[in-house]
């Protein structure tokens, strides 16, 4: 998932209310309750620079749930598997085998759970021990889908909590379409005070959301819907630390790709279930610091994947003389790059690709294997089709909503005039030099994802003609291997005025 824009994490601030809920810290039918969460881990489960990785992950759940053994839950807002090699290459099985080590209590599916396909995510929920929850999705007849709860019930020191799973109605068109085509993602609003309500009939005292909608999302949630106490969430990877509060439910959310532990401390009343008190130091970072806790047997599962790929993906194949970088709200030289070498293997005078698909940047120096793979993660392939000028036109003002990141292109120069309306912005639209003509046909490539309509760009599903591909990755990485030193830079491509 794309991060949130600064716009729309400012507004989501503005509609919070930043005062404790409001009950006096004290009672003396007090219980605490240890609310450990992760999400958007992406399969970063190997220790790098950055983050410590699954093993010293699991020695700092392990400690927590020390601390409180008898109160702590531990739970995963989905997007769990798909963004390394070592998770991607082996379908998200290390994830898998890590997850039931560690005891997860509960896992809200996230968008990116689908993208290898409802099969391979099926055979991820039979391995795992964990139960996973999804109340707004359904099958296309309404009926539930095999493996997956909407809720389950948990007690902790006699509090009986409902843990009720939510997943973004995005994903529709944030995983490739043909994969959910099967599957309808009903409004979170519509799904949860009905399940709020059943809940409480049953006798939770504490009711918990996992929720993979991202910040703005929840907040709208905890606004709307009555009687939810604490919102766990991802799919915005953002970090949200203190706890906000929205009406009386506190959000939180640990981030992404390992960086941090959620730990949500809470005092509850016994008796009523009314939350008293919560934490606001949450959020713990997973480093590989001296004196960091840290599990031996999480990194045998680790290095018994990651040493059986080492080889292949230490290859070097390519060098860049200039840092690749990704810029989701206009030209990159990396998307540059990436188009650049689409045209090459295809043949076409115009390539898409979404700003979202580039995952990772790529540093100045020798390229090797892991980095094209972690910059380019999801398994799309080429897809080539004739469309016509104004059909070119019409993704150009698509992309030019700013709602979501910009495609980057390769054989076009354009305008975004970001002050007109919606579908009058795109100006000065140029393919190799020649203005384009809304009547002429263009030979266009672009990859599965955007093909089947995915982050809603329906005007791809209307191209005739169409040829299936390589992988866009193994086309990126012949590109590299043929011309490096590569040295690509943002040239113009895509000018925005403000």
């Amino acid at each position: 998932m794309k991060g949130f824009r600064l716009a729309n994490l400012v507004l989501a601030f503005l509609l919070l209310s930043w005062t404790a809920i409001g009950y006096a810290a004290g009672s003396a039918h007090s219980v605490s309750i240890t609310i450990l969460h992760v999400n958007d881990l992406h399969g970063h489960i190997q220790t790098t620079a950055k983050s410590g990785g699954a093993a010293y992950l699991a020695g700092l759940i392990e400690q927590h749930r020390s601390a409180d053994p008898g109160g702590t839950v531990l739970l995963a807002a989905g997007d769990m598997f798909q963004g390394t090699p070592v998770s991607n290459v082996f379908k998200g099985k290390p994830v898998v085998e890590i997850m039931n080590r560690l005891k997860f209590d509960a896992v809200t599916l996230g968008n990116h759970e689908f993208d290898w396909g409802w099969p391979e995510l099926l055979k991820i929920m039979e391995q795992a021990s964990s139960p996973y929850l999804a109340a707004n999705l359904v099958n296309r007849d309404m009926s539930r889908p095999p493996k997956i709860n909407k809720s389950i019930l948990l007690e902790r020191k006699g509090v009986k909590m409902a843990v009720i799973g939510i997943i973004t109605p995005e994903t529709a068109f944030t995983t490739n379409p043909r994969n959910v085509k099967d599957f309808k993602f009903l409004q979170p609003e519509s799904v949860l005070p009905k399940m709020v309500r059943v809940a409480r009939a049953k006798g939770a005292k504490l009711i918990i959301v996992l929720s993979h909608c991202g910040l703005e999302r929840d907040v709208k949630i905890a606004r709307r819907v009555q009687g939810i106490d604490v919102i766990i969430g991802g799919h915005s990877h953002t970090a949200v630390t203190p706890p906000l509060v929205a009406g009386k439910t506190i959000i939180a959310q640990a981030g992404s790709n390992g960086l941090y532990l959620g730990v949500l401390k809470l005092e509850i009343d016994g008796k009523s279930g009314r939350v008293i008190d919560y934490s606001r130091d949450n959020l713990k970072s997973i480093t590989a610091s001296a004196g960091s806790p840290f599990d031996p047997e999480t990194e045998k599962i680790v290095s018994r994947y990651s040493d059986s790929i080492k080889n292949e993906f230490s290859r070097v194949v390519g060098e860049s003389g200039v840092d690749l970088l990704r810029n989701s709200e206009g030209e990159s030289n990396l998307g540059n790059l990436i188009c650049d070498a689409m045209r090459s293997e295809s043949g076409a005078e115009i390539a898409f690709y979404n700003s979202g698909g580039i995952r990772a940047n790529i540093y100045h120096g020798k390229v090797r294997l892991e980095q094209a793979f972690e910059a380019l993660p999801f398994d799309n392939v080429l897809v080539s089709m004739d469309l016509t000028g104004e059909q070119v036109k019409s993704i150009l003002e698509k992309s030019a909503s700013l709602e979501i990141g910009i495609l980057q292109v390769s054989g076009l120069k354009y305008k975004i005039n970001a002050s007109k309306p919606k579908d009058g912005r795109v100006e000065d639209v140029t393919v190799n030099g020649i203005r384009l003509d809304p009547k002429n046909i263009y030979r266009v490539v672009t990859n599965d994802f955007l093909a089947a309509g995915g982050d809603r760009f329906l005007t791809f599903k209307e191209g005739k003609n169409i040829v299936y591909g390589d992988d866009v990755r193994e086309s990126f990485i012949r590109y590299l291997e043929k011309r490096s030193p590569v040295t690509p830079r943002v040239e113009g491509r895509i000018v925005i005025a403000r």
